[in-house]
């Protein structure tokens, strides 16, 4: 939804146009919770997500792969924090008045094996996957959905601003009146046209910060603001594009991240496979998945605080 016809960019899912603009890019990150098979979640490992639909309409959960394995595919997948067996993600419920829920995405089947998708051609190496969401939480859930499809609204080019919109850890919105992201500034540090270390990934010079993995980078321009769109005409906002997604930066200290690219977005959903590992542990016998889904439940950390 924009205000520009002229321009595809967010199914905000309300026929009803009660949303301003400038509140969808925000609304749309979601805030997640990796749960260990004791439901528990380790102190600093909170991340981002967002949702996806493909050209079937479909929707996906989107999010970076460390954060539903734990490992970091470029050191071999060594294990790197506690295992993971699902992720509880915070979404607005469907309805007038302003409720969330959280909702349970165990991330492994019976056997144990990955119920995400990886991309088609690069599988792992790519630090992005798509869970595909469950058909009944189309009649729960209010998703507000990004579409990875077709041209890009603006031209990207080197210095071009952008937005990493997600949770840095330290900010909690179980303590807010709402789950809203939080905008990060930052410029684009590569040449966009050209693929970062061989692959549909490009760099961004930002402060964003641990809890920020799996953010949507959005391009945005207000309705003061004028930018070059892709057809090369000068245009005046409000609009916004999705770019990519954040995965961290690329050395610690450093504020330059990685940002893959949206066209690895949409190969993921249209074309990705479930990959055969890691093996997914499964909950704890001991679990009650149901006060789980209770928004306001406290979830203890590996501490036990």
């Amino acid at each position: 939804m924009t205000t520009d016809a002229s321009s595809r960019r967010v199914d905000d899912g309300l026929s009803s146009g009660s949303r301003r603009v400038l509140e969808v890019p925000a609304l749309a990150s979601l805030y997640v919770q990796p749960l260990s098979p004791m439901a528990t979640v380790e102190r600093g490992r909170a991340a981002t997500a967002f949702v996806v639909r493909n050209r079937a309409g479909e929707p996906f959960l989107i999010t970076n792969r460390h954060v539903v394995t734990g490992r970091n595919s470029k050191d071999n997948d060594r294990p790197s924090g506690a295992e993971i067996s699902a992720l509880r993600v915070l979404v607005q419920m469907a309805g007038p008045t302003l409720r969330w829920t959280a909702l349970v995405l165990e991330l492994g089947d019976e056997d144990g094996r990955p119920l995400w998708l990886e991309h088609p051609d690069h599988g792992k190496d790519v630090d992005v996957v798509a869970y595909p969401l469950p058909s009944e939480s189309e009649e729960n859930l209010d998703l507000i959905a990004y579409s990875a499809a077709g041209p890009a609204c603006a031209r990207v080019d080197l210095t071009t601003e952008m937005f990493v919109i997600g949770y840095p850890i330290g900010f909690d919105p179980f303590r807010a009146s709402a789950s809203i992201g939080v905008w990060a500034r930052g410029t684009v540090a590569w040449p966009p046209g050209m693929d970062w270390e061989d692959l549909p990934s490009t760099l961004i010079d930002c402060r964003a910060r641990p809890g920020q993995s799996g953010s949507p980078v959005v391009f945005y321009a207000d309705a003061h603001t004028t930018y070059l769109a892709a057809d090369g005409v000068r245009r005046t906002g409000p609009v916004w594009d999705l770019v990519g997604i954040y995965s961290g930066r690329i050395a610690e200290g450093s504020d330059v991240g990685i940002v893959w690219k949206r066209s690895a977005i949409d190969a993921i959903v249209e074309r990705g496979h479930r990959p055969l590992k890691p093996l997914v542990s499964p909950f704890d016998e001991s679990v009650d998945r149901q006060l789980l889904t209770d928004p306001a439940s406290k979830v203890p950390d590996q501490a036990g605080s």
